[in-house]
């Protein structure tokens, strides 16, 4: 099962599905989060908190240290 949620680039503001099972890591720069993929990578608008407050909302388990 994919675990979708609704982001945003941060070069044009465009509202993407992103799958997060193809996410590797997640970076904040000064004005956006890097994600990488694996397949490349995408910037989007939205910081690590939110992108963490949606992946639990859409039921995606994080296991933290």
């Amino acid at each position: 099962m994919a675990h979708l949620i609704t982001l945003h680039t941060a070069g044009q503001n465009q509202e993407i599905l992103f799958n997060l099972d193809t996410m590797v890591s997640a970076e904040k720069n000064e004005n956006y989060t890097v994600i990488n993929t694996r397949w490349g990578y995408q910037n989007v608008r939205e910081t690590l908190e939110e992108i963490m407050d949606k992946s639990k909302e859409s039921g995606l388990t994080i296991k933290q240290n």
